[in-house]
């Protein structure tokens, strides 16, 4: 109850000073004066469905959030719109513009977390995809090929610039972070592509590991400890931690897995991820950059919502 007084103050708050920004706003792009005055709503929700005193506060102001952002992204030029005013949600496109995804997190009891998420096409016409989180159901599953009504859900902070393309069909890098439960956390690269229905999938035989191909990458590591996973922009490769338990009797359980100081990467080969063990990282520390060649300077990976750095 105080919760829903509360965003009632707010939301009035909000559709008033809106009101009096109305005519600034169109002047300052030509955007729908509409699209700001949705924007002024989903602050204030996605902030209490970050910050309610309860989950279920939390998951009340999530389902005003959701709501509001569909009829927000049904609006004309939401696809270009910048949403800057959003904090704790994930706003990317692909490099080829095709489709922007939008993810992020509520945290539930005892410390768990679920996701949330959808994909807007370019094309207006066509339907938002929504992403239901069904990573349980699937936990540790890295020979799966989902779609985005059983997603293993994660709020994705990069898009890796390069696009995989077989046989006519385009595959997004993706690298996501999910704050899993009390005692440890996950960082994973997956895989998005569509169909010829326009259906989108996750996962792709697309990882050589040292395990064999896979179709999805995580790691999992204890909560108190900082842990890279990402595509670095100089080496042109994906990054991450090597980890070793503090105990060794924790072996495989992950909640006690912390960095030993090296690093493994993929690299992406012939249209595969392939693995690298004991990569050479030090470009990233400010040593010189190699030599490049006229015309191969890298593409700037796609970012959005950055995980805690713990």
């Amino acid at each position: 109850m105080r919760l829903t007084l509360l965003l009632g103050l707010l939301l009035y708050s909000s559709l008033t000073f809106a009101q009096k920004n109305k005519d600034a706003s169109v002047l300052r792009t030509d955007f729908d004066a509409s699209l700001y005055e949705e924007q002024l709503r989903l602050t204030e929700l996605m902030y209490w469905s970050q910050h309610g005193d309860s989950t279920f506060d939390r998951n009340d102001a999530n389902y005003l959030f959701i709501r509001g952002l569909v009829r927000a992204l049904r609006t004309e030029g939401a696809f270009e719109f910048p949403f800057d005013s959003l904090r704790y949600i994930s706003k990317l496109y692909t490099p080829d513009r095709k489709y922007r995804i939008f993810t992020w997190q509520v945290k539930q009891q005892f410390g768990t977390y679920r996701h949330f998420g959808c994909i807007l096409p370019s094309d207006p016409k066509a339907a938002i995809l929504p992403l239901i989180d069904q990573s349980d159901v699937y936990i540790g599953r890295d020979d799966t090929i989902l779609t985005n009504k059983a997603w293993y859900g994660a709020a994705y902070f990069q898009i890796v610039p390069e696009i995989i393309k077989i046989k006519g069909i385009s595959y997004y890098t993706l690298i996501g972070y999910d704050p899993h439960e009390p005692f440890s956390q996950r960082k994973m690269i997956d895989f998005l592509w569509f169909d010829k229905t326009g259906t989108p999938h996750f996962g792709a035989p697309l990882l050589e590991t040292p395990k064999g191909i896979k179709h999805r990458f995580y790691i999992e590591y204890a909560s108190d400890v900082m842990v890279q996973l990402r595509y670095d922009l100089n080496a042109q490769k994906i990054v991450y931690d090597h980890l070793i338990p503090r105990n060794s009797e924790n072996a495989g359980l992950g909640f006690d897995d912390v960095p030993d100081g090296s690093f493994n990467a993929f690299v992406l080969k012939k249209k595969m991820w392939r693995f690298e063990d004991n990569t050479d990282i030090r470009l990233q520390f400010g040593s010189p950059e190699p030599e490049k060649k006229p015309g191969s300077a890298p593409k700037k990976p796609q970012s959005g919502l950055l995980p805690p750095e713990n």
